[in-house]
């Protein structure tokens, strides 16, 4: 995957956020894009700006946490464009909430979409790279992956999931010497979204408008004011595009939360309880 100019790349949450960043860079590379998102007023917004540009896109509505609407997806990518060489499994949601008193709805909500949108993807994609014997897939965690964090739960476990899951099907390709591979985006705080996300979620009765429980609370904040102070969203789509055209699979983009997920496993081997310090 050294040279993308003309090469076909699909990206779920392509509508905003990194997902839009994303495309803009694959874009720039040559790329044509299938846009994938769920809102399809931003996504025809988007499509109209980009064709505007001379882009080639296609947009496409679809819900990554129904495996029937992924695999739509891939029939109409191959439809479109014969091809799918590189996959950004990117839609994702916050969820924060009352995760132990609250509905379960909140844990359906996030897992649904931050995992089985993953996994959705991966199933329905996979097969036609290898038929290929050409892809990349790039599946967006977190540093929540990689590091636990209080008033998180459903988004902890998701994206610890994504890391897993992402890893495991990169030892499998390398096993098959394909010429497929995988990479695992692990940001930290970025520009996007995401706290708009929040209240999309309320909107599916997923949460409650203002968590009663005082560390669902304090993270709520927490994300919201990280999210105001992260890095551009066009930062991580570079390093996404450096990823994929050297297969590199660790994509962890803020250089300061590195040594984190080192400490978290020296306590482990030390077996010293976590702390919020």
């Amino acid at each position: 995957m050294k040279d993308l100019q003309g090469k076909v790349a699909v990206i779920t949450g392509a509508a905003s956020g990194i997902g839009r960043a994303m495309t803009d860079r694959f874009i720039a590379a040559g790329m044509k894009i299938v846009l994938a998102d769920v809102d399809e007023v931003k996504l025809r917004n988007v499509e109209a700006e980009l064709t505007e540009n001379g882009a080639d896109v296609f947009p496409v509505t679809v819900d990554v946490s129904l495996g029937e609407s992924v695999e739509e997806l891939a029939r109409k990518t191959l439809e479109k464009y014969g091809a799918a060489h590189v996959l950004c499994n990117n839609a994702g949601v916050a969820g924060v909430g009352d995760q132990w008193t609250g509905p379960m709805s909140v844990w359906d909500w996030v897992i649904n979409i931050n995992l089985y949108g993953v996994v959705h993807g991966i199933r329905s994609f996979l097969p036609i790279m290898l038929d290929q014997n050409e892809g990349h897939i790039v599946n967006t965690a977190s540093m929540a992956g990689l590091i636990a964090m209080p008033g998180f739960g459903p988004y902890n476990a998701t994206k610890h999931a994504v890391v897993a899951i992402s890893e495991g099907l990169f030892l499998e390709l390398a096993a098959k010497e394909s010429g497929v591979s995988c990479s695992v985006l692990c940001p930290g705080f970025v520009k996007t979204s995401l706290t708009t996300e929040i209240k999309w979620s309320e909107r599916l009765g997923a949460q409650p408008s203002d968590p009663t429980d005082p560390i669902s609370a304090m993270m709520n904040e927490v994300l919201k004011a990280g999210v105001e102070d992260g890095i551009p969203a066009s930062d991580v789509a570079q390093q996404v595009h450096d990823a994929v055209v050297a297969n590199q699979f660790w994509i962890l983009t803020h250089p300061d939360f590195r040594q984190a997920p080192v400490e978290r496993m020296q306590r482990a081997a030390a077996q010293q309880n976590p702390t919020l310090g």
